[in-house]
């Protein structure tokens, strides 16, 4: 039975989220009715995302009185010929006759839901609850002094690329088949930083004056680019002849193409991105392109890159049609952040002209920690989902929503929330 006061699992929706569908009444003008009653924004309306979380989530802004907004909602929701007993409900739990309690004063976002969200690392089965991505509101570009959003358009050189113990590794790696005929594979989640390291090591080629040329198939479809649309990108970008008709001619021709180029010190890499989505086919024939040799020197270094799903392929238990490939390419996994998190933060913000105590306080650290680790489905093992993007995500959603509550900084308490 539902208590009036939300346990720490519940986030069911307010009525009042349902009433709005009800009657066709969008959530931008139920916004622009709610508004500050006191401080330097008296008299603003309340945001999207702060009234959304309000009505899915509970959390309550520390600076919005409870019953003054109440009020507002009422007198808006009559000018809409809402019935009586609609509006009375409107904050009830959706499906219950219980309502939640009026927060406590000087308390967080969350009064309302002290506990939402506030998962430590590995004490709950539920899927991952993500950030949704937010733009930076100018009022948090205000509050936080930033002169620029400081996750967008972030790397524009290699001073601004973090490197981790994993991603040094990786990179080198990545170095190393390039210019020595490698085959590796570069796993990891969306927004781990796979592109940005293919990105690192198109750049360093050029900066350094490398012998390398990167061939990158253009196909925008990768699960349907073929053995013969990479004969044809390999033609294209180190000759001027035209592909010939045949796979079996394609494949002479480039044989006598890359033997050439690699006489005069050049080394070549094929670099595929969203590899995840390749063929089995079209994966068993990368073992055909990285067996070209002219004597001992490899002509063809291979790199893959890809989501997850390209390691379950890469997977002998999985294909093993396709262990000859598999057998042959080393496989390396992007690991998320954890403890290097505030190495990378101070590197973003310095960028901005930021130091992290000007933005975060010391606890807010191992509270992203919680916020983005799970227990795996069914076992003990802890998840974690600390991840470039994924972190920078739940960082603008905290500038923003420190904002709208009137914290100096992000603090542990609200990155639990958010």
């Amino acid at each position: 039975m539902r208590t009036g006061r939300p346990t720490e699992k519940n986030h069911t929706p307010l009525q009042l989220h349902a009433l709005l569908r009800r009657h066709n009444i969008s959530q931008g003008d139920l916004c622009r009715a709610m508004t500050y009653q006191s401080g330097k924004r008296a008299g603003q309306s309340l945001s999207t995302s702060t009234v959304s979380t309000l009505l899915t989530q509970q959390r309550w802004p520390r600076t919005v009185d409870f019953y003054a907004l109440k009020a507002q909602v009422a007198t808006f929701l009559r000018a809409r010929a809402v019935p009586e007993n609609e509006i009375a409900t409107a904050w009830n739990y959706e499906g219950s006759a219980a309502a939640p309690a009026p927060p406590p004063a000087h308390t967080y976002i969350g009064a309302l839901n002290p506990h939402a969200n506030q998962a430590a690392p590995g004490s709950h089965h539920e899927p991952f609850d993500l950030p949704e991505i937010e733009m930076l509101s100018q009022a948090a570009r205000e509050h936080f002094q930033l002169v620029r959003h400081p996750f967008l358009d972030d790397v524009q050189g290699p001073q601004d690329v973090y490197l981790s113990k994993n991603q040094r590794y990786i990179r080198e790696s990545m170095y190393y088949a390039a210019k020595h005929g490698g085959f590796v594979a570069v796993v990891g989640e969306s927004g781990s930083g796979k592109s940005t390291l293919r990105r690192d090591l198109v750049e360093r080629i050029k900066r350094d004056a490398e012998a390398i040329v990167v061939i990158q198939p253009q196909t925008i479809d990768k699960k349907s680019l073929t053995a013969a649309h990479i004969c044809d990108a390999i033609i294209a970008d180190l000759s001027t002849e035209s592909p010939k008709q045949s796979l079996e001619a394609k494949a002479r021709q480039i044989q006598r193409i890359l033997s050439a180029s690699a006489r005069t010190g050049t080394s070549h890499v094929l670099m595929i991105e969203e590899a995840h989505d390749l063929s089995l086919a079209t994966l068993k024939y990368l073992k055909r392109f990285w067996e070209m040799e002219d004597g001992f020197k490899k002509l063809l270094g291979i790199i893959l890159v890809g989501q997850p799903e390209l390691g379950d392929r890469l997977d002998e238990r999985r294909n093993y049609d396709a262990r000859e490939v598999i057998q042959r390419c080393e496989i390396a996994r992007l690991a998320p952040l954890n403890g290097n998190l505030e190495e990378y933060l101070a590197l973003k913000l310095k960028r901005v002209g930021l130091t992290l105590d000007q933005v975060f306080t010391k606890d807010a650290y191992d509270a992203m920690r919680a916020r983005l680790t799970r227990r795996r489905p069914g076992s003990n093992e802890s998840e974690s989902s600390l991840y470039p993007l994924r972190v920078q995500n739940l960082i603008v959603k905290c500038m923003n929503q420190a904002v709208e509550i009137g914290l100096e900084k992000i603090d542990g308490d609200l990155v639990g929330r958010v």
